[in-house]
């Protein structure tokens, strides 16, 4: 159960890279006012001096810094213009935090402007909170720039699902309203789609297309619902023939490619190779582009198209990252050690960080990896409970195991009541056979929070496999499977206790239970063994070779065949 009871906690220190970027509904430029001279009024000498440093900064690629200074200054000052070009300055770098911070204040000081409200709405909408953007969006409801509304609802299919239902009775409320709007009734389809009422949203997509057959917005939404209804050849169809009458249209050129992302890279890669000659120098689709080469195995395009990026403010850092995982496949441990440091942001930088350190952890440099965690938990004290948390993985996974408990231990006496940090700990002491200190810190998770079922079931199972104590185990699993009674991993836990418990009947209900909603080869493992204890040896053998199937690594299904001599 020890794989199941860690899985997904350190989830930031590992990824699996997607073919092509996906994003949502972009924001229409062209329903943008263009930039007016910046006007600033007068400033204090000390003001002046920053906005100055900044703009040098900028002028030599010193991104971070002048990003900074305009941050600082836009919320010093409150000047409309300082805070307009903070924000613009934030979402070219793709700085999404200051974007957002810049551009609330910038709608707060001008709420009448456009492009203000655009972008806080849209930056809302990026962030999950949704119901702020549609009502900052509200006023945009028949501006040019209403398409923000489909921005918004393009993001509702990762919202939770009550506030799914919200804007749904929100967004036709509006498309009521205003019935001639085109773009509000298919942003209503987005939402239904959201709340997987396909049909209804096929029907909105199906009778814009009637009025308008070019209509990419509805285009887009047809096919998306046809994908999810199955019908993926008639989606791709029906992109095909309308990108045919509007062969220069990018947006319906990406649905496109995007779409036969999922079943056929090589013909995505052709859409993103046109989409790339229209769009000379497009950091997103050379990105993309990239992505798909490097999943086809064509690494040295794939290597060309990233080393494109590298300068590029918002995709640099991802760029780097990519050119370290093909040299370490390429076995340049030295050249993806390179690029793997230079990733110093974005939504790669904690694997990279691991990347990183294994290599030098292979290389016999330890204390430059404590060093180099040591540094950025000063740098970046907000996530100094994070990187403790990753300092500790790559660790343990060099069996490491007492040092990492050591790196855990001091990040708890800055955190003592993270459950996270705490966890950890142990799940290493319950591998180095320090039980007493691995239930001390689960029970200290469960005086915290006596809902933290992940704790229950973990001090509940380790109690069943690995002492006598099994009421007390069950009683602990028992009551995590109350608090989450659909999970596989406590419900394997149920079926090996009741195993331990002499209740075969039960073990073995719960244990198939368990393997039907989450195939695993720990599952298997005890499903198998408590199969050939009970003289269903074939069922066993059955079950343990799917175990097997699912995972050709594992080292739990031989070690069990091994103890009941049930080896072939």
């Amino acid at each position: 159960m020890a794989a199941l009871l860690t899985a997904g906690l350190f989830t930031g220190c590992a990824t699996q890279s997607p073919p092509v970027e996906t994003t949502s509904t972009p924001v229409e430029e062209s329903a943008l006012p263009t930039e007016k001279p910046v006007v600033y009024k007068n400033f204090e000498p000390e003001t002046l001096y920053s906005l100055l440093v900044a703009d040098m900064a900028l002028d030599r690629g010193r991104y971070e810094i002048g990003l900074g200074n305009y941050v600082q200054q836009a919320h010093t000052t409150r000047d409309p213009a300082v805070a307009a070009r903070a924000t613009r300055i934030a979402r070219y770098l793709g700085a999404s935090q200051a974007t957002l911070s810049t551009s609330l204040l910038w709608l707060e000081l001008e709420p009448s402007n456009l492009e203000a409200r655009v972008i806080a709405a849209n930056e809302l909408a990026q962030v999950g909170r949704l119901t702020e953007a549609f009502e900052i969006a509200l006023p945009l409801a028949r501006s040019p720039a209403q398409s923000i509304f489909q921005t918004i609802a393009a993001r509702a299919s990762q919202a939770p699902q009550p506030q799914r239902e919200i804007l749904l009775a929100a967004y036709t409320d509006l498309a009521d309203k205003n019935p001639e709007q085109t773009e509000l009734l298919i942003s209503k389809g987005l939402l239904l789609q959201a709340t997987e009422q396909y049909d209804a949203a096929l029907a909105i997509a199906e009778a814009v297309l009637k009025k308008e057959p070019d209509n990419i917005s509805a285009a887009s939404l047809e096919a998306k619902v046809l994908q999810q209804l199955g019908r993926e050849q008639e989606a791709r169809q029906r992109l095909q023939a309308l990108l045919e009458r509007n062969p220069n249209n990018q947006r319906l050129r990406l649905d496109y490619a995007r779409l036969l992302a999922d079943h056929d890279l090589n013909g995505a890669r052709e859409q993103f190779e046109i989409l790339l000659k229209q769009s000379p120098g497009d950091a997103n689709y050379i990105f993309s582009l990239a992505l798909i080469n490097n999943e086809l195995g064509d690494l040295s395009t794939a290597k060309l198209l990233f080393t494109q990026l590298l300068e590029h403010p918002s995709r640099g850092p991802s760029a780097h990252f990519y050119l370290g995982e093909i040299a370490n496949k390429e076995g340049d441990k030295q050249a993806a050690l390179e690029h793997y440091q230079q990733v110093d942001s974005g939504p790669d930088f904690m694997v990279a960080l691991g990347r990183s350190a294994d290599i030098l952890i292979e290389q016999g440099n330890l204390d430059a990896v404590r060093q180099r965690f040591q540094e950025l938990r000063s740098n970046y004290s907000n996530q100094e409970e994070r990187l403790y948390l990753a300092e500790s993985e790559v660790l343990s996974q060099h069996q490491l195991l007492d040092l990492a408990v050591e790196v855990l231990t001091e990040g708890l006496t800055f955190h003592p009541k993270s459950a996270p940090l705490l966890y950890a700990r142990a799940m290493l002491n319950e591998q180095r056979n320090r039980l007493a200190l691995m239930e001390s810190d689960l029970r200290t998770i469960i005086d915290l929070d006596t809902s933290n079922a992940t704790a229950l079931n973990a001090l509940g199972y380790t109690l069943a496999d690995r002492t006598n104590r099994y009421q007390e185990a069950f009683d602990l699993i028992n009551q995590a499977l109350s608090l989450k009674p659909g999970d596989p991993a406590i419900i394997d836990s149920m079926g090996w206790v009741q195993y331990r418990m002499g209740n075969f009947e039960e073990a073995i209900s719960r244990l198939r239970e368990a393997m039907k909603a989450f195939p695993d080869h720990e599952v298997a493992a005890h499903l198998g063994e408590v199969l050939w204890v009970t003289g269903a040896e074939q069922e066993a053998e059955a079950v343990w070779q799917e175990g097997l199937r699912l995972n050709p690594a594992s080292e739990i299904i031989p070690k069990v065949m091994e103890r009941l001599k049930a080896t072939p």
